[in-house]
C-alpha cells in the first residue's frame, strides 16, 4: 500500500468515525469495526437475531472490569488457551447449557472454566490459602486492551475452588481462566471430579476463543 493510499484510508476512517459519533476516534472506530466483524464470524445468530451489541456477542456477559470477573487466559497469554508460565491450576467450575460447547447432536452442553493462580515467590505473611500480596509478581489490574473486548480483571480475585493441585497449599489470586468443553479432570491428572457450578458464566468468552462448539 502506497503512502498516498494509506493517507486517504486514514482520512476516510477519521471522517466515518466522526460521522458515527463526535467522540469516536480512529482507534476506537477500528476496534468497534473489528468487534462487529468478529461477531459476524463467530456468533452471527447472537449478533443478528438477538438484541445487543457486537461487544456482548463476542465477549458475552460481564466482560467489563468493574463487573468483577477474571480475564480469559488466551486474551493475555499470546492467544494461548492455557495458564501462563509460573502459574498453576487451582480449581474449576462448569456452566451448563453453553452455546459455546455442544454434544454430538449439536445441542448445547457444559463448558468448563479453569482458574490459573501465580505461585508464591516468598513465604512471608499471607493467609491459609493465599500468599502475601507482596510475594506475587502478578498485580491486580484491568485488562483494558484495545485489541479485545475482554476487559475483565487480572490477578484481583483472591478465590480458589480447590479441586486441583491440592499439594500446593497457598498461591496468588486468580490470574486468568482457561476454557474448555472437556472436563478438567480428563485434561489434568491433578484435578478431581468434584463439581462446582456457575451457570451465569456459560456465555462468557473472548475473541480468541469465541465460536460455537469450541
Amino acid at each position: 500500500m502506497t503512502e498516498a493510499v494509506m493517507e486517504k484510508s486514514h482520512r476516510f476512517t477519521d471522517r466515518l468515525a466522526l460521522a458515527l459519533s463526535p467522540s469516536t476516534t480512529r482507534r476506537s472506530f477500528l476496534r468497534k469495526f473489528a468487534l462487529v466483524a468478529t461477531a459476524l464470524a463467530t456468533a452471527p445468530a447472537n449478533f443478528i437475531l438477538r438484541p445487543g451489541t457486537a461487544y456482548a456477542a463476542v465477549c458475552g456477559p460481564a466482560a467489563a472490569c468493574n463487573q468483577g470477573y477474571t480475564v480469559l487466559c488466551c486474551t493475555v497469554n499470546r492467544g494461548i488457551n492455557a495458564c501462563p508460565p509460573g502459574m498453576f491450576v487451582g480449581g474449576w467450575w462448569k456452566a451448563n447449557g453453553s452455546s459455546l460447547c455442544c454434544n454430538s447432536a449439536g445441542q448445547p452442553t457444559s463448558r468448563y472454566y479453569i482458574d490459573c493462580h501465580p505461585t508464591c515467590l516468598c513465604s512471608q505473611g499471607g493467609s491459609t490459602n493465599f500468599c502475601d500480596p507482596a510475594c506475587v509478581a502478578c498485580k491486580c489490574r484491568c485488562n483494558n486492551d484495545a485489541e479485545s473486548c475482554d476487559d475483565r480483571r487480572i490477578c484481583c480475585n483472591y478465590f480458589r475452588y480447590g479441586q486441583c493441585n491440592t499439594q500446593i497449599a497457598r498461591g496468588g489470586p486468580v490470574a486468568c481462566r482457561v476454557v474448555t468443553c472437556t472436563p478438567p479432570y480428563v485434561l489434568w491428572d491433578d484435578c478431581s471430579a468434584t463439581v462446582r457450578t456457575d451457570n451465569y458464566t456459560a456465555e462468557q468468552t473472548a475473541p480468541c476463543v469465541a465460536g460455537p462448539c469450541t
